[in-house]
This record gives C-alpha cells, structure tokens and sequence, in this order.
C-alpha cells in the first residue's frame, strides 16, 4: 500500500473511531465533574446533561474566599439562580479580575478559566454571542488539529463548531431551558462526505488557477493576466459534474505509481504557544504597519505550531562546557541530566549560587549556547514590580511577559530565560514582586496555561527553560527557592588558570575586533606574573590582571 493510501486509511480508522465512540475526545457520556474547555469544545456533556448544574459546580470551584467583593457577589447570584442573565453579569466580572494587575496570579488564572468554560453553559442557555464564541474557538481548533494530523479529534471540533454556528443564529435566552445530552444534538449533524470532497476538489481547482493567473503576470512584458475560464488548463466548466470519490482515488493512485519516491520529511516536533487571538479587536492597517496593538504585535504566532528546538547529545554538552571551564564539570553534568531521552531541549528551573565574580551570569550564556537556546537576560538586581509578567493593557505601556516577547522575537516555544542577581530583587509587593509573579512561570504544569495580561488570553510557557544567579540562597524567598533547583558553582583554581586566561584573552580579543596573530593568548612568562597575584576565587581582579598584563606588551612593543 503506498504512503498516500495509507495516511488516508489511518485518517479515516480515526474518523471511524471518534464516530462509534467519542469518549476518548470528548469525556464521558455522563461526567461527574465539570469537562475541561478542550473536551468541551469537541462536545463533551455538562454534569447530569445540564447546563445549570454544570455552572454551579464549576462555579464553586472557585476561590471565593480570595475573590473581591463584587466579583464573590456576582459568583454567588449566579450559583444561586442560574440564568442566562446571572451567567452574563458573572463572565464579565471574571473577566474583568482574569484581567487585573492587583489580584494574585493564581486567583486571575482561576478566573480566566472559568471565565472561558461558562461561554459553554452560556450558549446552552441560548445566549448567540456565546454560540459564536466557541463557534469560532472550535473552528480555530480545527485548523490545528488538521496541521497536526488528528483527523478523528478535528472531525468532532468541526461538527461542534458547525451547531453552535447554527445556534448563534438566534437569541434563546427568553425562552425555557430543557436539559438534554449534547451528543443527541451533535449526533443529528450530518457532515456529507460527497459535498464536502466536491468543495475541497473546487477548493484545490481555485488555487492551482490562481497560481497559474500569478505564474503569467510573472512571466515578462507582452504576456496578459488571464480572465476567468482562458486558462489552458483541465479544469471542469459550468455544468459539468464533479468525479465522484472512486473516480478521485483511481486518478491519484495512478498518479502515486508513476511519481518518484520522495525522501521521508524528518518529524518536528512543534507547539502552539499563543492561542486564538479572535477575542481582541481587528487591528486597523495603520496599527497593523506599526504593530501598536496586541493582536497587530501577535498575530503573526498566533495559532501557529512554533517548532521545539532538538536536544543536545547530554555528553557532548558536558563536553563542550567542561571543555571551556573544567572547574564547572559537575554543573554541566547535574543539568545534563535533564537531557536524557529529551524530546527538545529543555531544563529544569535552576539557580546558579556562588560568591561574586566567579562567572554565573557567563555560565548562563554558556548553557544557553548548548543547548542552541536563544537567550534573554532579565536582571533582578532592584527589581520592583511585577512586570516580568506582563502588564496590562489598562495602563499606557501594556506589555507581554518577557518569556512570550522572547518566543515571540524568536519564533520558536524553546528560549531560555536567564534572571540574573535574583535575590537582589525588592520584596515590596505594593507593584507586585518579582518573586511572586515568577511561582507559575516555574511549575511546568502551570505554564501551559499562563494568562497573559497584555492579549488577555492563556499561553503555553512550557518549554521556556529557566536560569537563575544568586550569591546566596538567603535573599529567595522560600515559595520560590521551593521551586528551583539550587546548583552550588565552584570557583575556578590556580590550577585553572590557563584556561580561564585564555577565555578572558579571548574576550578582549572580541571586544577589540582583533584576532589571535594580533593579540595571542599569554604566554608561560605572564601566566607566571598573573599566577603571583592571583589564586583563584573571583574572575574580576584576574581580568584586570591580564588587561594589565596586555597593556604593558602594548607599552614595551617595538614601534617602527
């Protein structure tokens, strides 16, 4: 069987399946908790197959206690009389605390979810705006799940997307609510596989004209744009009837024969980071020239599978570190763990903890650079705000967290984010503080979904690697020491000092734009100078050292 045929009998096995029993997508039939947003977008049920029900339990999952006042009033209206109108006022108010820059991270996290999942209850209770929203949130999903090969789950989301469309179509929120199992409703859909292989065949038809029309305006002075139907292609005319699905699979297993075999595309492994972003405004084309808008400034990702960058050989990167400074091969080794059997590359929170000048922040660059990370470096030291996070589009310079800048300047979901001098940052939480806004950043479990203040949407953080430099634990306040793992740095030896000279030489050589013909590494003369006033500790003194070392060659060298 060729490949083509085979991937179109795997897309169909999983249709098949998801059709016969969509448990395995969608949750049970009869859910005894409330379904997460992703079931419930391929048509999971409500608990006890009512809309109500489900809104009261998902509502009591909320922190109440930790909530404001007319946020917990709203909530408690709404658990008490469940309606269309109750389930509004409350959506709006979440939203307006999933969205604050005052209120804890994990309440707002908390709210924005809820927020997301009563758009559910809401649409069942007949409310069109909500319809439409998850209407268009399935048939965004769809577009992913396609690009991800998971036909059976895409078939769902698509049915789904397609009920709620029709349920968008008129206001129902007046009218009495009658509990019924939505698979009931979703079974009713009838997606015509003959009708839909007509419009994907026109589909394919259309863009191959298009590309012939652009192919001629190509093609040199004297050649004139083609009108419609002049194309000399085989396309079908008006009136003539599309081949049917036996006809389609004959062609195109005549056509796999008689084509070449092509190499086997080599898997990336990818990830959405930024979601939909159909909840903001439509940026206007002077804001999208100028990307002054959220939705302008992220579009470009938005939806989009960014790739996982592969991860490194764990000996060779040991190596590669050891090799540069081999007072650091028990560091190197310890974060190569985190490499074996890696799916990309990717390491567990750490701080780096050692006395001043012994070359943390330098060590952070060095991870970074094997593991093919692009790097951010964010500094501590007097930090205090929480901006690390974001901040919202209520004050004038609204702003992503600086992990989602990073992948967004990057354009992949794998960057490493050093926090240099971490225990130098401010625990005046009057503007938030760092160390509080870093906790969820941390959990991996809790970065993929962080709520964004900037595009007020939940973002996939998981595979931003993190690295942190302290001088000592004592300045970390303990939820975030409990979050990190703690690598002592050893200090470089005399018996280093070779190679930890020659890394500076190399340095200065790059801050000049010299090569080694022009400025050589110190020979056994100098090291010997160097080694009488320097031994080991702090690389600071060392480098004033060996600069003044190069600055009396440059004062005894011949001038002609």
């Amino acid at each position: 069987m060729s490949k083509s045929k085979s991937d179109r009998q795997r897309a169909a096995n999983a249709i098949a399946r998801v059709r016969r029993d969509s448990t395995s997508v969608t949750g049970p039939r009869a859910p005894s908790a409330p379904l997460p947003r992703l079931e419930m977008l391929a048509g999971g049920e409500f608990v006890g197959w009512d809309a109500c029900v489900d809104a009261k339990i998902r509502l009591s999952y909320l922190p109440v206690a930790q909530l404001p006042s007319k946020c917990r009033r709203a909530v408690q209206i709404a658990i008490d009389d469940t309606t269309a109108r109750t389930l509004r006022r409350c959506r709006a108010v979440l939203f307006e605390l999933s969205t604050s820059v005052v209120a804890r991270i994990d309440v707002s996290q908390a709210a924005a979810r809820c927020h997301e999942a009563l758009a559910f209850n809401l649409a069942a209770l007949g409310c069109p705006q909500a319809s439409a929203e998850i209407s268009a949130a399935a048939a965004q999903h769809v577009s992913f799940l396609l690009s991800q090969e998971y036909y059976g789950e895409a078939y769902l989301c698509l049915r789904a997307a397609i009920v709620w469309a029709s349920d968008a179509c008129q206001d129902l929120t007046h009218e009495p609510y009658n509990p019924e199992p939505n698979y009931a409703r979703l079974s009713k859909c009838e997606l015509n596989a003959e009708r839909w292989h007509a419009f994907g065949y026109a589909l394919r038809d259309a863009e191959a004209q298009l590309q012939a029309a652009d192919d001629v305006l190509r093609g040199g002075a004297g050649m004139t744009a083609p009108q419609d139907g002049d194309l000399a292609l085989d396309f079908l005319g008006d009136g003539v009837a599309y081949p049917t699905p036996e006809e389609v699979a004959e062609t195109r297993a005549r056509e796999s024969a008689a084509a070449p075999e092509r190499p086997e595309p080599t898997a990336v492994r990818t990830l959405v980071v930024v979601p939909s972003l159909g909840h903001l405004a439509k940026p206007t084309t002077y804001a999208q020239e100028r990307r002054d808008s959220p939705r302008a400034e992220f579009d470009r990702i938005a939806g989009k599978a960014l790739p996982l960058l592969g991860a490194p050989d764990p000996q060779a990167f040991v190596e590669g570190g050891s090799a540069a400074a081999p007072w650091l091969r028990p560091v190197f080794e310890t974060l190569a763990q985190d490499l074996v059997g890696a799916p990309y590359a990717w390491l567990r929170p750490t701080v780096l903890v050692s006395s001043p000048g012994t070359g943390k922040t330098a060590t952070v660059r060095a991870v970074a650079r094997l593991l093919g990370l692009p790097l951010r470096l964010y500094s501590a030291a007097g930090a205090s705000d929480g901006s690390f996070g974001g901040t919202s589009r209520q004050w004038g310079t609204g702003r992503a967290s600086i992990p989602l800048q990073a992948i967004l300047q990057e354009e992949t979901a794998t960057v490493a984010v050093g926090i240099d001098e971490i225990e130098k940052s401010s625990a005046d939480r009057r503007n938030g503080s760092l160390g509080d806004v870093l906790l969820p950043f941390l959990e991996r479990e809790n970065a993929k979904s962080i709520f964004d203040l900037y595009i007020e949407t939940g973002v996939n953080l998981s595979a931003v690697t993190y690295l942190a430099t302290a001088n000592s634990i004592s300045g970390i306040p303990e939820a975030l020491r409990d979050r990190l793992r703690i690598l002592e740095v050893p200090s470089p030896g005399i018996e280093h000092l070779p190679v930890v000279a020659a890394n500076l030489v190399s340095e200065i050589r790059a801050e000049r734009g010299l090569d080694a013909a022009w400025l050589p590494d110190l020979d056994g003369e100098e090291l010997d100078l160097v080694g009488k006033h320097w031994r080991g500790g702090s690389l600071r003194p060392l480098r004033r050292l060996v600069e003044t070392v190069l600055a009396g060659r440059d004062r005894l060298a011949p001038r002609h």
